[in-house]
C-alpha cells in the first residue's frame, strides 16, 4: 500500500494508448492493455540507466520503477480476481448439477411410493 500512497503524493500519471491515466484508472484497463503497459515500463526502466551498484538511481528512474510496480500489482490483482471468479463459476455450475441430481433422485423416490404413502406426505 505504501507505493499507492507514494503514487498519490506524486500525482503519478501513466501514459497509455488511452491517454494519461491516474493510478485508480488503471483498474479500468483490460488485462492486455495492462500487460502492454507493464512491458513498456519494464523496458523503460531497464533502459533508463545502465546497471550500476555505484551510481544512485535518479528520480526519473525511481518514478518509472514505481509506475512499473503499480501496474504489475494491478495486473496481478486482476488476474487473481479473474481466476477466483472462474473457480467460483465452476463451483456454482457443479453445485447446480448436484442440486438437479438430488431433485431428480427425490422425484424418483416419490414415484416409488404408494398412493397411501404419498397421501400422507400432503401438507
Amino acid at each position: 500500500m505504501e507505493m499507492y500512497k507514494e503514487a498519490n503524493k506524486q500525482k503519478l500519471r501513466f501514459q497509455t494508448n488511452k491517454g494519461l491515466l491516474s493510478t485508480e484508472q488503471l483498474w479500468d484497463l483490460s488485462l492486455t492493455d495492462l500487460d502492454t503497459l507493464a512491458v513498456s515500463l519494464e523496458s523503460a526502466h531497464k533502459n533508463s540507466k545502465g546497471k550500476s551498484f555505484l551510481e544512485k538511481r535518479t528520480t526519473t528512474d525511481k518514478g518509472i520503477k514505481l509506475q512499473f510496480d503499480i501496474v504489475l500489482d494491478v495486473l496481478q490483482s486482476k488476474v487473481e480476481d479473474a481466476e477466483a471468479a472462474a473457480i467460483e463459476r465452476e463451483n456454482k455450475e457443479h453445485n447446480k448439477k448436484i442440486d438437479e441430481l438430488i431433485a431428480e433422485k427425490q422425484g424418483e423416490a416419490l414415484k416409488s411410493k404408494s398412493i397411501s404413502q404419498l397421501e400422507k406426505l400432503r401438507r
